[in-house]
């Protein structure tokens, strides 16, 4: 998919399985991403358009939220603590914070494939034109992931809750670089084994 850049503007966009976005938010704004058809995740990663450096950190996030997923009124922070974006509204409520993006040696080693797509690839091409190298993208934000944490600590992916029509909205907390990526993997139940698109939407605050 070709880069949006979108600033201070509306973005009404279809991301098509497979395809990735980046683009700029202004503060205040909201993000919405709707899974169209249902069981489909997006990963999301944003920076500080003041600076770069300051990230989204997932490890910090879940530590100030003592949880491995969001939930409506937390706040993603960043590596310097300091929130990033907010989720406003959310019908699914099953999201992770916990299983990183997927990417070519992880796929291979679970799967035995080589030169799979994946969220990792997806991302450094969505943030190539802000000058984002791939060694400086943190790990993901799942949206509709659902990951399960047994009591004995081991930890597994299983299909998404989420449902034809479901959406979270996300605040941009400041000015803001987003990189998003319709996860591709068809391997696992990830996706419910079925890859579907995804409705990206950027409204105001007053439009959300």
């Amino acid at each position: 998919m070709e880069n949006a850049t979108i600033a201070g503007a509306r973005l009404d966009r279809i991301l098509e399985p497979r395809a990735w976005a980046g683009f700029e938010m202004s503060k205040g704004e909201v993000l919405r991403i709707t899974d169209l058809e249902g069981q489909q995740v997006a990963d999301l990663v944003c920076f500080s358009k003041a600076n770069k450096a300051e990230k989204l950190s997932v490890h910090v996030t879940m530590m100030d939220q003592g949880s491995i997923r969001m939930s409506k009124g937390k706040s993603l922070l960043s590596n310097d603590c300091n929130s990033l974006m907010t989720l406003i509204e959310d019908t699914c409520g099953v999201h992770d914070l916990l299983a990183g993006s997927c990417n070519e040696g992880a796929n291979f080693k679970r799967y035995g494939v080589h030169d799979t797509p994946n969220c990792r690839s997806n991302l450094e091409a969505a943030l190539l034109p802000y000058d984002l190298p791939l060694r400086e993208i943190p790990y993901s934000f799942n949206v509709f992931m659902n990951v399960e944490l047994k009591p004995d600590g081991s930890i597994r992916t299983v299909e998404p809750t989420s449902k034809a029509g479901d959406y979270v909205e996300l605040r941009a907390d400041m000015d803001l670089i987003v990189g998003l990526s319709n996860c591709p993997s068809d391997q696992g139940p990830c996706n419910g084994h079925h890859l579907t698109s995804l409705r990206v939407e950027i409204l105001s605050a007053g439009q959300a």
